[in-house]
């Protein structure tokens, strides 16, 4: 509930990889890219720059450029792994998976995960975080993240915090607040390895939306306080 909205508000200037469609109604300044040609020059923290992921080799071209530390970006956000996934199995066969074609996905989508996550490391341009996303999908009495074969275990070893975004009470003005749980439960699949949400947060972060929509705790604000930096 609300995963878009809540990953755009990562710092900016920020590349938004978009494959659900989901950034026309952000409230950022947009700036649409075609990875084929260099990034964008001169953002601003308030600019979203925006790749319209139709085909697996946007998501492969911007990478590309990623590791060429050639950008202005201070977050990456890809939205969704769900649907990426979709579009790399599309490269791979327009009919069914066989098995082999398991294999093939997997080493397809693994290493650009890989480098997408190392960016918070880059030696020359390293971002402040990545964002990825995924629909939520309950197996065996579990909801967890919406990511079939091998490459769920890979990606949950990956990421430092895995928070499920829900519904949570409801204000006086009638208006029912979000939160992000990221304490892990017998049928909620969750984790923060940082330990500090988990601790400070009771497992579960208030994101709720204020008069003005603005988030009580937007992911910006969740880094400087991870990082010791309440201000």
């Amino acid at each position: 509930m609300g995963k878009t909205t809540f990953a755009n508000t990562a710092p900016g200037p920020r590349l938004f990889l978009d494959i659900e469609g989901g950034t026309d109604w952000l409230p950022s300044n947009i700036v649409d890219w075609d990875p084929k040609n260099p990034p964008p020059t001169g953002l601003t923290s308030d600019d979203t720059v925006v790749v319209h992921v139709k085909e697996w080799d946007s998501i492969a071209q911007a990478n590309s450029w990623l590791q060429g530390g050639q950008h202005e970006f201070k977050s990456v956000i890809l939205d969704s792994i769900t649907e990426a996934q979709k579009v790399a199995k599309r490269t791979i066969t327009d009919g069914g998976m066989e098995l082999r074609d398991w294999g093939r996905l997997y080493d397809m989508i693994d290493p650009v995960l890989r480098e997408l996550r190392d960016l918070t490391k880059h030696k020359t341009n390293p971002v402040w975080c990545v964002v990825i996303t995924a629909l939520a999908n309950e197996k065996d009495g579990i909801i967890q993240p919406d990511v079939q074969g091998s490459m769920a275990r890979s990606l949950a070893g990956q990421i430092d915090t895995i928070g499920y975004l829900q519904p949570s009470s409801m204000n006086a003005e009638g208006v029912v607040g979000r939160e992000m749980v990221v304490e892990p439960k017998s049928t909620l699949y969750a984790g923060d390895r940082t330990r500090t949400l988990r601790r400070d947060f009771g497992g579960k972060v208030p994101i709720d939306l204020d008069a003005d929509d603005n988030l009580t705790w937007n992911i910006g604000q969740i880094l400087a306080h991870m990082n010791g930096d309440n201000q």
